[in-house]
């Protein structure tokens, strides 16, 4: 490209489609960039196109240095550096908006071009969303066909025609991406946070569990796993996803306290066995939800603590497959070691008074410990204790003020309460939190498991059995469920609330959308070596290594790269010419070569009229040709026929030389 092109001014229309790319570029990050930042690059352009209307230059080179001094200091005072991928996104967007300031020539737009399309890049390094990558998709399409609209010369051209041109560059770009993606080494996912709000909490888990701090459970449509079981699933009364067990209670919060360096009792699995394979989103701890009990699993590093929680030595920072084999029915004819009956059986002193003196008179009449656990339910079902999202905060005490008090909450509290009946009496116990439930999806066969399925249970420890699952919320009856529930997704139910029964197209909808995305996770983000090893050795190559990976990637890159220099010679050739005329050129040379040259100016029938007159033997056929000619070179529709004959018979035509006529 010429530098006159590159320093041609730029018209309203074009700096106002930059604008428009710019904005939707960074409409990808809206939440993680300052307010500030985007206020500043929302003005840039508005000056600017506000000028640009009126014909005027850009603003003073003092004011746009003075302005660019003073966004760079705020951007460094916020994040005391420009390393990062926050800090360094929030720098090349001030970069950009700057730019637009200053935009005069071609060559400021390809430099916000470039900024585009890095902005539309550190966005994928925030999230691995498929939406999300199509729509930068989408605006790096309209940005390229901006693009070609800025660097062609007046007129512009049709923005339809931009667009197409634009779709079969990034079509030529596919093969190439393609090659990049099987066979360029693996990189790890984006990282994962689990946000949280003060004064609220959302469905989901924690190290720690205070249910009277709470005074409302944001149901999170999030989803936390999803699991594919390899043959039939367990009943709903089964399906409980172990996670984090909390073992010391403070008499208001539970914790799961420093792990202890022993061995679980041995547990005798019964029953059937359930495989399935458990596809984890990621979150901020390193356990590991499996269906209860896990017994196999094929994590290299991970391991099943003394309270038969799944974990491995590092956060789940990534999305992860998990293949395990569990059994939801076991028991144990071990006896519990006394530093585990110490810790499950401890209570804080002067803490809940009253609730210790009610297990103090069950227990007097139900000495054994299964017909104690059945009271403490009985006591649950029959009395006014209702399952509601919205309990009332509780004081120190607080399974006191539950259990006497607002008799109001949710799995947390009966979960709480329970157990530390359980404790009073003398019996091993401890709250267990995860997940129960889900929702099938039968669009991919699989389950979906979301944060609102978040749940929490007791475990009892029964001499001759070992311990027991007790889930103290599951006996309320269902008409002590306040309103407000009915939004909740019932387990083997589509997700969605209460329209999800008036409308089960849209029900059947998410579940389709949702059946795409873990496509999408387990064909594109899930790509890993492993995923690389099986593509060398479906194509063959044996004892797949790295240096054969490094081959076949030249090799592709090869093959595509002599693919696309084809393409794009095709495109910038000459478009060929027309038949009639090729074969009347070739005529033209056979007459040439006898010593009758068509002149430059000289047209079809006046050429075959001296042709005659220099060579009469000639004439006929000559006249016979040219005037076929003039009839399909200038006809509306020539038909192939006459085409065809035309070629054939120039073919065949062979003028002998003029000193051959006499033989």
């Amino acid at each position: 490209m010429s530098i006159a092109l590159a320093r041609k001014a730029m018209s309203f229309e074009q700096l106002a489609g930059i604008c428009a790319c710019l904005a939707l570029a960074l409409a990808a990050h809206i939440g993680s960039l300052p307010a500030w930042v985007y206020a500043t690059v929302a003005m840039s352009g508005a000056i600017r196109l506000s000028l640009a209307r009126r014909g005027r230059a850009a603003p003073p080179r003092f004011v746009r240095l003075a302005v660019a001094a003073l966004a760079i200091a705020l951007l460094f005072l916020q994040f005391r550096t420009f390393n990062g991928l926050s800090a360094g996104t929030a720098l090349l967007t001030l970069m950009a908006g700057l730019k637009l300031l200053e935009t005069e020539t071609q060559r400021d737009i390809y430099i916000i071009t470039l900024c585009i399309y890095f902005v539309s890049m550190s966005a994928l390094l925030e999230s691995d969303s498929f939406w999300l990558l199509a729509y930068l998709i989408g605006v790096c399409w309209l940005t390229t066909a901006t693009l070609l609209r800025v660097t062609s010369t007046a007129p512009l051209p049709d923005r339809r025609r931009s667009l197409f041109y634009a779709a079969r560059i990034f079509s030529q770009a596919l093969p190439l991406a393609l090659v990049f993606w099987l066979f360029f080494p693996r990189f790890g996912g984006p990282l994962w946070q689990m946000p949280s709000e003060g004064g609220k909490a959302e469905s989901g888990l924690s190290d720690s569990m205070s249910p009277g701090d709470i005074n409302e459970l944001a149901l999170s449509d999030d989803i936390a796993f999803r699991v594919h079981f390899a043959a039939a699933p367990p009943p709903p009364q089964e399906r409980y996803w172990r996670g984090p067990v909390m073992h010391d209670f403070n008499g208001h919060t539970w914790n799961r306290g420093y792990p202890l360096r022993f061995t679980a009792p041995l547990l005798q699995t019964q029953g059937e066995a359930y495989t399935y394979t458990l596809s984890l989103e990621p979150h901020q701890h390193n356990w590991i939800f499996a269906l209860d009990w896990p017994a196999k699993w094929n994590l290299p590093h991970g391991v099943l603590t003394n309270d038969y929680t799944l974990v491995q030595p590092d956060p789940v920072s990534r999305p992860i497959d998990v293949v395990a084999t569990s059994y939801t029915k076991v028991q144990s004819t071990e006896p519990l070691s006394a530093t585990l009956r110490r810790r499950d059986i401890r209570l804080p002193p002067n803490r809940n008074p009253r609730t210790l003196q009610l297990a103090h008179d069950l227990r007097q009449g139900h000495p054994d410990d299964m017909d104690y656990v059945q009271a403490v339910l009985n006591m649950f079902a029959q009395e006014a204790f209702y399952y509601t999202l919205t309990p009332p905060k509780l004081a120190g005490d607080s399974v006191d003020e539950f259990l006497f008090g607002t008799k109001r909450g949710f799995c947390g509290h009966y979960a709480s309460a329970f157990t530390t009946l359980m404790r009073a009496a003398g019996i091993p116990a401890h709250v267990v939190t995860g997940y129960q439930g889900g929702t099938f999806n039968r669009f991919a066969d699989y389950w979906i498991v979301r944060q609102s399925d978040a749940h929490a249970w007791s475990e009892v420890w029964i001499d001759g059995l070992g311990w027991q699952r007790v889930d103290p919320t599951s006996v309320i009856a269902p008409a002590r469920v306040q309103p407000g529930l009915g939004d909740v997704a019932g387990a083997d139910e589509p997700a969605g609330g209460p329209w999800r029964h008036g409308t089960p197209w849209l029900a059947d909808l998410r579940l389709r959308l949702d059946a795409m995305r873990q496509l999408w996770r387990e064909r594109i983000l899930l790509f890993d070596q492993d995923s690389q090893t099986r593509v060398l050795e479906w194509l063959n190559i044996p004892e797949p290594d790295g240096q054969k990976l490094v081959m076949v990637l030249a090799a592709a890159l090869a093959l595509v790269l002599v693919w696309l220099t084809w393409t794009v010679r095709r495109e910038t050739e000459p478009p060929r010419k027309d038949p009639v005329i090729r074969a009347y050129a070739r005529l033209c040379i056979k007459l040439a070569a006898v010593g009758i040259p068509r002149l430059a100016h000289e047209g079809a029938e006046d050429y075959a009229i001296r042709v005659a007159q220099r060579r009469p033997d000639l004439g006929p056929a000559v006249g016979a040709l040219c005037r076929d000619y003039s009839d399909l070179r200038y006809a509306d529709a020539p038909a192939p026929a006459g085409v065809g004959r035309f070629e054939g018979a120039v073919r065949t035509f062979r003028p002998r030389p003029p000193d051959s006529r006499a033989s």
